[in-house]
């Protein structure tokens, strides 16, 4: 099965490229398959994709706190077991990506944080060791992953003979976490796509406001590139699915390795986290409250 088949909206020989906005011309007598429906909904969902990029951009709009969940010892917390192992969790919540495809993440996901650190590649883990900080960097990323559901039968495709076929009865949109070290001297979080709108006048600011919206058209230059990929974002590293989402910086306090390409000895100090460094997608409502126009 094509990932077009799962994704329903993007080209799988662009990866990363909305399909075009075609729909389905519908006339007596004409004879429907199974690709006039997956462009059916592939065209509702690229242009809810296509809005939400545009009217409201990348990033949380609510919830997915990234949170460090200690190793516990005998009597630390009698909520929990004792020895339950150090956790980084991601709360609920609902991002948009790259691509105007919402990722929703309906309960907590945890990720063992000692486990992934014992298993990555020590000299991986000792690129990303700061020295001055004393600690590796590792950045928290979700992205889209459509997933098969159930299975239901169908007429075989392709060279086969069989009757037994069947293929996925529903497709759920579903997410991948990630933690990713960062080798950088000083790795780039996310950046606004908006300049400064802050200073001048009204007049003036109003006036940058259009400008910013005349040149906010960015395909076809340093949205996608020439073979209609979507190009890598400031905070992504290479090879990273362009579509993903950074949520946080994870500082992991360690000493230097005792050799070149050792994996750097952890320390007992606290795990720190860092979810402000995101872009938020801002509701109306939030805005208004910021603002002072809606009063608690």
């Amino acid at each position: 099965m094509s990932d077009r088949d799962l994704d329903l909206m993007t080209d799988p020989e662009l990866p990363g490229q909305i399909l075009p906005p075609d729909r389905v011309y519908y006339a007596e007598g004409v004879l429907l398959a199974a690709d006039d429906f997956r462009d059916e909904q592939s065209y509702h969902r690229g242009r809810l994709a296509r809005i939400l990029t545009y009217l409201h951009g990348a990033g949380t709009v609510a919830g997915l706190k990234t949170v460090w969940d200690k190793l516990l010892e005998p009597g630390d917390d009698a909520s929990f077991p004792a020895g339950r192992a150090e956790e980084l969790r991601v709360e609920p919540g609902l991002a948009v990506d790259r691509l105007g495809r919402l990722v929703e993440v309906s309960r907590d996901s945890c990720l063992r944080l000692d486990n992934w650190y014992q298993s990555q590649d020590p000299a991986e883990l000792a690129a990303a060791f700061n020295v001055v900080s004393q600690v590796v960097v590792a950045d928290v990323f979700i992205r889209f992953v459509p997933c098969e559901r159930g299975r239901t039968p169908a007429f075989a495709t392709g060279p086969f003979d069989a009757l037994d076929a069947a293929v996925p009865s529903r497709i759920r949109d579903a997410f991948e976490l990630s933690l990713v070290p960062r080798k950088e001297a000083d790795p780039p979080l996310p950046k606004s796509p908006w300049p400064d709108l802050t200073t001048g006048s009204d007049a003036d600011r109003l006036e940058s406001l259009h400008e910013a919206l005349l040149d906010a058209w960015h395909e076809g230059t340093d949205f996608l590139d020439g073979q209609g990929r979507l190009l890598p974002a400031e905070e992504h590293v290479a090879g990273q699915d362009t579509t993903s989402v950074f949520l946080a910086r994870v500082e992991i306090p360690a000493t230097a390795p005792a050799q070149a390409g050792e994996r750097p000895p952890r320390t007992n100090a606290d795990v720190e986290v860092d979810n402000l460094g995101r872009r938020f997608v801002y509701p109306a409502g939030t805005l208004a409250a910021w603002l002072g126009i809606l009063k608690p």
